[in-house]
């Protein structure tokens, strides 16, 4: 095993944790017997969170060539516990006797959740710059940008058409890159 490898994997692992908390919170919501009030935003935070990891995990293939320091790995280490934290968040760890709320629940943790993915989001888009020899500046910054923001915006819009609005953009963007970079690759 190379050192690579041997980094790959515990960012893995707590890539693994991070959509266990998915999978487990929406196993406890469907067994449970409480009615479980769905909330639009909530269920596209899930998506976002969900392909993101994935998206992250398998991008991360592209650093083996990279001569790893510490620093290297520590700084490799902030998407996976930012994700992590993230997904702690999403579902509500305690359901009660009474109905699951996902619209009260949201809104009281969408704020952690949306800062805690713009520390993803930058960690992402800055690692190549970082860790090898992307530019500090391309084209592709652009809708990094915009993402940004929209991700600022579900932080702290109170319209309830923009907290829908926002996240689908941001889901609409992790999809492009999910098709341009990995279906059809140049």
């Amino acid at each position: 095993m190379d050192l690579f490898e041997f980094i790959l994997i515990i960012t893995s692992v707590v890539y693994a944790l991070a959509l266990a908390q998915i999978l487990t919170g929406f196993g406890r919501l469907a067994q449970s017997e409480v009615r479980t009030q769905l909330y639009p935003p909530h269920a596209v935070w899930t998506a976002i969170l969900f392909t993101s990891i994935l998206l992250t995990w398998w991008a991360g293939w592209e650093f083996r060539e990279i001569d790893w320091t510490f620093p290297k790995y520590i700084y490799l280490f902030i998407s996976p516990i930012l994700s992590f934290f993230a997904t702690t968040l999403l579902i509500p760890q305690n359901v009660g006797e009474s109905s699951v709320d996902l619209e009260t629940h949201f809104n009281r943790v969408r704020r952690p959740i949306a800062f805690s993915f713009f520390g993803v989001l930058v960690a992402q888009f800055v690692d190549g710059s970082l860790l090898s020899s992307q530019p500090w500046w391309f084209p592709g910054r652009i809708p990094q940008l915009a993402v940004l923001g929209a991700v600022i915006g579900c932080a702290l819009t109170g319209n309830r058409r923009l907290k829908i609005v926002f996240p689908v953009s941001v889901l609409a963007f992790l999809v492009y890159v999910i098709v341009v970079r990995f279906w059809f690759p140049e």
